[in-house]
C-alpha cells in the first residue's frame, strides 16, 4: 500500500494573487538558461563521440584497427568544431529570442 503525502501534488494551489492554478502552472516548458558554448564542452562531447565510434567498429563491425584509429581522427577533427558551432548558433538564437521577448 502507497502512502500519500498530505501536500498532494495532484492538488490545486492558491498563487500569490489568490488563484486557484494547477501544479505546475506558471513554469514554461523552456524555462531553462542554457550555458554559453565553449571549445571544452565540445572537445569532452567528442571524446564521448570517439569513445562509442571505437566501440561500434571494433566490436560490433569488427573492422580492422588502423581504420578505426584513421576514422577516429578524421570524426574528431570534424566533430568538435561542428559541435561547437552548433551549440553557438543555438545560444545566440536563444539570446535573441530571449532579448525580443523581455
Amino acid at each position: 500500500m502507497t502512502q500519500t503525502n498530505s501536500e498532494g501534488s495532484s492538488e490545486n494551489r492558491d498563487n500569490e494573487a489568490g488563484e486557484v492554478e494547477a501544479p505546475g502552472a506558471g513554469k514554461g516548458r523552456f524555462d531553462y538558461n542554457p550555458r554559453p558554448p565553449s571549445w571544452r564542452r565540445a572537445a569532452i562531447g567528442g571524446i564521448g563521440f570517439v569513445i562509442v565510434w571505437v566501440l561500434i567498429n571494433l566490436l560490433v563491425l569488427k573492422a580492422p584497427a588502423a581504420y578505426t584509429w584513421i576514422g577516429v581522427g578524421v570524426a574528431f577533427v570534424f566533430y568538435v568544431p561542428f559541435s561547437y558551432y552548433i551549440d553557438r548558433w543555438l545560444y545566440r538564437r536563444y539570446r535573441a529570442k530571449s532579448a525580443a521577448s523581455s
